[in-house]
């Protein structure tokens, strides 16, 4: 009955937001760009979603063990918010508003395979850009197949989450490779949930609509392992992660 409670909720929310949007979009340029989320209205949709866990500080509970072997006080799982399409909508609109800001000049919007396809997809489609993205390689590469990016094209990247610029790399290299020439990438990167402590990328900032100020630990260092915590896969074990 809970979740039931919470979906009808996140739809109640959503469908308000999509129509605060869809009314701001209407009215005057300057009107559009007030529209805005405060970190707990993100946080609020996130949770509501089940994407969003931070850690209370009860040893009783278990905390996070990453891929990289590292531990963790949270985690954002960003495509259980953005598999809700209002959402993925919502955060693409709000992330447009925060690029063109910066930069008014893209032709193409890029992300990664997969997790940051979507959401590229989103802000591609409010700039009224070209859209596509990576597709894995081996040794973790991104490789880029498809279509070609005329050398005057700007190209803007977005990722749904950054917590190093590892994927951001990635990307770029293989757009880079499947090209004989320069790739003319905006001046700056673009990710709905920042967690990293790297502001810039290549010497462009980059822009977010959420920092995340999420602690991570080498597992011999781990304070929450020091007292008596547990650590666990989160995707693997979201709901023993939650309760």
């Amino acid at each position: 009955m809970g979740e039931l409670l919470a979906c009808r909720k996140l739809s109640e929310i959503v469908d308000g937001l999509t129509r605060l949007l869809n009314d701001s979009l209407r009215q005057s340029e300057e009107d559009y760009r007030s529209l805005k989320l405060g970190d707990a209205e993100i946080d609020h949709i996130f949770r509501l979603a089940d994407a969003l866990w931070l850690h209370g500080g009860d040893p009783r509970k278990p905390h996070a063990l990453l891929t990289s072997g590292k531990h963790s006080d949270g985690f954002v799982d960003v495509l259980r918010a953005l598999k809700y399409t209002p959402i993925c909508d919502l955060m693409g609109a709000l992330l447009m508003q925060k690029v063109t800001e910066h930069h008014h000049k893209i032709n193409w919007v890029v992300g990664s395979d997969h997790a940051g396809a979507v959401l590229s997809y989103s802000v591609a489609l409010h700039l009224a850009a070209k859209h596509d993205f990576t597709e894995k390689g081996p040794d973790k590469a991104q490789v880029w197949k498809r279509f070609s990016i005329l050398p005057d094209e700007s190209v803007l990247q977005v990722e749904e989450l950054i917590t190093t610029t590892g994927t951001l790399q990635a990307v770029r290299e293989g757009i880079r490779q499947a090209h004989p020439y320069p790739i003319n990438f905006a001046p700056v990167v673009a990710t709905l949930i920042h967690r990293s402590d790297q502001y810039e990328f290549q010497g462009s900032p980059i822009i977010y609509l959420r920092h995340l100020d999420i602690k991570t630990w080498e597992a011999d260092k781990c304070p929450l392992c020091a007292q008596g915590s547990v650590a666990i896969r989160p995707k693997e074990n979201w709901a023993l992660l939650t309760d």
